[in-house]
């Protein structure tokens, strides 16, 4: 299956996709934006002063880039593949900016791989502060500081997550705990 892993910056998204890549051994694992796109910071801080659509194309490419990466290097028909935020993070984020953009998968003409299911990680908020200051905060992590920002994050995953193929991760417990019960609920999903 394709499954992307998402939820706020400080929830544990790279810390259990790694953890689920472990159990998981014959699975991938990615993220978005990839090391090909290396120069995010900049992107974030000089482009996106300039132009709001600019800056959302940079991390809309990178979504491209790994949807077509996947096809033509995975067998993601027969394995699963993690991939961390995608899509709906770009969406989400643009959504809050005030850039409109849909949750479309075809994208000029390209059809992009649609997740199977998504993680959707949560954790309480002292819990979330304690890990981005441990790993050390970026502009966004300090936006999301905002409760009002906060929310309208969360406000926007709830509208487009599909409640069908979504699967709400609380990760306040010990990690290796949380992936086990976690890969437990992912084989029950694909066995539906």
């Amino acid at each position: 299956m394709i499954i992307v892993i998402t939820g706020l910056d400080g929830s544990g998204t790279s810390t259990i996709a790694k953890k689920l890549n472990e159990l998981d051994p014959n699975s991938y694992i990615f993220r978005t934006p990839s090391s090909e796109y290396s120069d995010r910071k900049s992107i974030d801080i000089n482009i996106k002063k300039e132009s709001d659509t600019a800056h959302m194309l940079y991390y809309l490419s990178s979504v491209v880039y790994m949807s077509d990466y996947i096809k033509k290097h995975c067998d993601y028909k027969n394995k699963n593949v993690y991939i961390l935020r995608y899509l709906i993070d770009t969406v989400v984020s643009n959504r809050v900016a005030g850039t409109h953009i849909n949750l479309d998968y075809n994208i000029y003409g390209n059809h992009l791989l649609e997740p199977d299911l998504t993680i959707f990680m949560q954790v309480n908020e002292d819990e979330r502060q304690k890990r981005l200051f441990i790993r050390g905060k970026d502009s966004l992590d300090k936006t999301l500081d905002d409760e009002q920002i906060r929310n309208k994050f969360l406000k926007e995953f709830n509208q487009l997550l599909d409640p069908n193929k979504t699967i709400y991760v609380d990760n306040n417990k010990d990690i290796n705990i949380v992936a086990e019960e976690t890969l437990k609920r992912i084989y029950e999903f694909s066995n539906k």
